[in-house]
């Protein structure tokens, strides 16, 4: 048996696993997880034997007799190895044991070696070729480490009937329990790890036989284990046998290390180990944003659930509901209550939510979420573009992959920048973060067929962000006009309306684009009406629900309320010139006052020349009302709205008069 330090050890391996045909499993003892406050079963045997004297005799005034006298040959040294005998005296039955395991790993986290280690087996480049972990022990510290430092999630088997699922060449992490685990059927005594199941040995065998094997912090007092390991070929593990501890084992084991001719390296402490490993390989430490993602998600996921409560109809229930969201938000006493507030005062007082979202970002000045909710304020409510692309970038300086961030500035780049490209790069960046975020897969798809005219792409990601999350009404309802407008599949158009604003998410657009299809496609006014009305109660500040209800009061033959409307939705407009220029056209319509009539229609001339279209806009009830209204230039209007919905060119309108009067 050859013997080297851990250094050159550390170095072999890096050598080993540079090679593109090189495999190796990682097997874990219990020395492992003593840093991370686990005790080894040695520990365990010099804790449990005063307590089952006491049990036993009353007293503990004979300990070394009584020990020599119940289990022969023992000494404190060789103490591990009567883990299984002393457990079994001391905790009888299977589910005594099971309680004593549970309650020795409970509330245990990964230290520094297990952090290296999911690290190590994660990496991109080495990774793939020693992503194999098997354990005796019962405790989650490999998963828990994967889970919480790496985004790798792993394929546990924790039972022998799941040895089945095993498959060598997963890129995935495999963590194999080749004892169970601490809540399933641990095997603890000897009489239960003398043989394991069929299953679990032909995995092992077939699985040795292709990689190299790396035992850690073992003890080597498993029958089982050994028996399995002398049934390989004498030719395997292919990739050689390296026994990582201070001693050598005193067990069978010991014959098969020295006939398979394993390296020994003498070396104890399993963080060291890791600590080499970290710096021989360049390891990075984990990234502390890994935490702050998972808690973002956390609140992010509330949030929406507190949208979803509020969009629920009146009832005793949505009071209930309404009242545990506000107490859980209330318990938060960081930055959470800011956005919280924030948000709900988005839709009833936005200038409050802006001083809401100024003081807290004051407190939490770096924080992703506030910056990224003051720009979605900025952005969608506000309408000041230029404010709300400098939040956002501050938003994802903070946080390069915060999805949402990532995905709202998108879409402004989209639609409000012209930058189609640019627009495309953070969606990819978005859902290579989160694959599964829904607003990141329906704002894509709606930037797909809008802007890039790829229909076909754009309805696979419509549907796969609502196979999601059905509930979302964003997903369901831009598929909705999706179906509308490009598909003309009405009928699944309005299916996916209804599901839209029963769902939650941003209801007041939603109600307002289904009054829209009422109106213009079934020619239901009523109804059209009726949610125009919930919209504009839902969203008393959105410019863009106001501009809708006021181009349809004007077809309606109530411009009095119109106007009012129109008044309102210019003012909340700011930067939104595609809402600026239909307000502008439905004011250049229906108004009788030739003054303001010339003013409409001169602002519209700058948007037009401009380039600001409204694709798919139907002005086609405003030309006609305002016709029947003795508008005075009803060709030159019947044009300007076919320029505006993007279905001629702006060069028609060079032939009328009222045109070049307005340059």
């Amino acid at each position: 048996m050859n013997e080297i330090g851990v250094g050159e050890f550390v170095r072999r391996l890096k050598i080993l696993l540079e090679n593109p045909d090189s495999r190796f499993s990682f097997f874990l003892g219990a020395g492992c997880s003593v840093s991370s406050g686990i005790p080894a079963a040695g520990t365990l045997v010099r804790r449990w034997l005063p307590e089952l004297e006491q049990r036993e005799t009353g007293g503990q005034n004979h300990h070394d007799e009584w020990v020599k006298e119940i289990f022969p040959g023992y000494d404190g040294d060789n103490a591990a190895r009567f883990y299984g005998e002393v457990m079994k005296k001391l905790f009888p039955s299977g589910e005594e044991r099971q309680q004593e395991i549970e309650r020795l790993v409970e509330g245990k986290d990964p230290g520094f070696g297990y952090a290296v280690l999911a690290q190590l087996i994660s990496d991109p480049t080495c990774g793939r070729h020693c992503n194999i972990v098997l354990t005796t022990n019962f405790d989650d510290l490999v998963a828990d480490a994967l889970y919480l430092y790496t985004n790798k999630k792993p394929l546990v088997i924790l039972h022998e009937s799941l040895f089945s699922f095993v498959r060598i060449g997963r890129t995935r992490p495999l963590v194999l329990k080749l004892h169970g685990d601490a809540r399933v059927q641990p095997k603890n005594v000897t009489s239960e790890t003398k043989q394991l199941d069929e299953a679990v040995e032909r995995v092992l065998i077939n699985l040795l036989q292709e990689t190299g094997l790396i035992f850690i912090g073992y003890g080597g007092n498993d029958k089982s284990i050994v028996g399995i390991l002398e049934q390989l070929p004498g030719d395997k593990p292919p990739w050689g046998v390296y026994w990582v501890r201070d001693t050598l084992p005193e067990s069978d084991l010991h014959t098969w290390l020295k006939d398979r001719n394993a390296t020994w390296v003498k070396h104890l402490d399993f963080d060291e180990l890791m600590l080499l490993i970290r710096n021989e390989f360049g390891l990075s430490h984990p990234d502390r944003s890994r935490f702050e993602e998972l808690m973002n998600r956390y609140l992010e996921t509330f949030k929406r659930l507190s949208s979803k409560v509020e969009a629920k109809p009146d009832s005793d229930e949505k009071k209930t509901l309404k009242k545990a969201a506000e107490k859980a938000a209330s318990d938060f006493k960081d930055w959470l209550s800011v956005a919280i507030q924030a948000e709900r005062l988005m839709k009833v007082n936005p200038k409050g939510a802006d001083k809401a979202y100024q003081e807290g970002l004051s407190l939490f000045p770096n924080h992703p979420v506030l910056l990224g909710g003051y720009a979605v304020l900025l952005h969608t409510i506000l309408n000041d573009y230029d404010k709300a692309e400098e939040y956002y970038k501050k938003a994802i300086e903070a946080d390069p992959n915060f999805t949402p961030n990532l995905s709202n500035y998108a879409i402004l780049l989209a639609y409000h920048r012209r930058d189609p490209d640019g627009a495309e790069e953070y969606f990819r960046r978005a859902l290579e973060a989160d694959p599964s975020y829904t607003k990141a897969l329906g704002g894509y798809a709606t930037f797909l067929a809008e802007v890039r005219g790829q229909y076909d792409e754009a309805e696979e990601y419509y549907r796969r962000a609502i196979e999601l999350d059905p509930e979302d009404a964003d997903s369901q309802g831009t598929y909705a006009a999706f179906l509308w407008r490009i598909r003309g599949q009405f009928d699944d158009a309005e299916e996916h309306f209804l599901r839209a604003i029963s769902g939650f998410g941003n209801r007041p657009l939603h109600l307002s684009s289904f009054a829209l299809f009422l109106w213009w496609v079934r020619k239901d006014h009523d109804n059209a009406n009726k949610y125009f009305q919930k919209a504009v109660a839902d969203g008393p500040y959105s410019p863009v629900v106001l501009g809708n209800y006021a181009g349809f009061l004007l077809t309606r033959g109530r411009p009095e309320e119109g106007f009012v409307y129109l008044e309102k939705a210019i003012a909340g407009a700011g930067d939104n010139t595609t809402l600026l220029l239909e307000c502008r056209f439905y004011e250049y319509a229906h108004t009788h006052e030739e003054v303001i009539r010339k003013q409409a229609l001169f602002k519209v001339r700058q948007l037009v020349l401009s380039g600001v279209r409204s694709r798919y806009w139907n002005l086609e009830d405003n030309v006609s009302t305002a016709i029947e209204d003795s508008h005075p230039h009803p060709e030159f209007l019947k044009t300007l709205a076919k320029i505006i919905s993007d279905e001629v060119d702006a060069k028609e309108l060079d032939k009328f008069g009222e045109w070049k009067e307005n340059s």
